[in-house]
């Protein structure tokens, strides 16, 4: 038989995706800020997870412990160097410069140097109704604050949002996309979730919906995985494509 022709996405998704074309000077950019995780194998997996879902600059906050340098010689002594805990598949890639380690020994240093780079990427279309003097004005992030020095700095001057994956009553769920540029994600520790010192560094929180019993939370790699794949799949605008299917 004969093939028939797609058929044409709906008006106001060709208009909106001719929008998010537009508006977007340059592809969004998830972080990972790597901070009081006990476990070397959640370490790991917290590397790989990242390189398999796009995060190409990884920001570690004290972990002494861990070695991340590729060839094991940041830490120890040159007798006894440590040996890496980067996973043999991205030593190349941390060699060459195609992903990123950046180190701190303080919290307050690494929340510094994030918000000093630039947040070229803003989702204009939550703006589309506006009119006037405000239309096309750069929108806040969707994700709730608690923090509201480092709110208005997210807002007013285009920083990257601290976006802290934890289970807290301001929590935007995940499953609703609450992104409009790139973000700086946080995990907690393993077993007791994110410090004080961490939540005051986060300008908002999403969780992950569980849909059984068994447990309050994931692994820490896990909830990574699940939370960088949404945030890619925002990117790449599968939800607008899904719609006008």
């Amino acid at each position: 038989g004969r093939l028939r022709p797609s058929p044409s996405p709906q008006p106001q998704c060709q208009q909106r995706q001719q929008q998010q074309r537009s508006n977007r000077r340059s592809r969004p950019t998830p972080y990972l800020i790597i901070t009081n995780i006990s476990k070397r194998q959640n370490i790991k997996n917290l590397l790989q997870i990242s390189a398999a879902y796009g995060c190409h600059t990884i920001f570690v906050v004290g972990q002494k412990k861990f070695e991340f340098d590729p060839d094991g010689t940041s830490g120890g002594t040159k007798r006894t160097p440590m040996s890496t805990d980067v996973p043999p598949m991205l030593q190349n890639g941390v060699r060459n410069g195609r992903m990123k380690i950046v180190r701190f020994d303080k919290l307050e240093e690494c929340v510094e140097y994030i918000k000093s780079l630039p947040c070229d990427h803003v989702d204009d279309d939550i703006d589309d109704d506006n009119d006037g003097e405000n239309a096309g004005a750069t929108p806040p992030t969707t994700v709730p604050t608690t923090n509201a020095k480092a709110s208005t700095k997210a807002t007013t001057r285009r920083t990257i949002p601290i976006i802290g994956v934890e289970i807290d009553n301001t929590a935007l769920n995940l499953e609703q996309e609450p992104f409009t540029s790139s973000v700086a994600f946080m995990m907690g520790n393993e077993g007791s979730g994110m410090s004080s010192k961490q939540m005051k560094a986060c300008d908002g929180f999403i969780r992950i919906s569980q849909y059984g019993g068994g447990t309050a939370s994931l692994n820490v790699s896990v909830a990574a995985g699940v939370v960088l794949h949404r945030y890619f799949h925002w990117c790449r605008g599968d939800s607008c494509r899904r719609y006008c299917e």
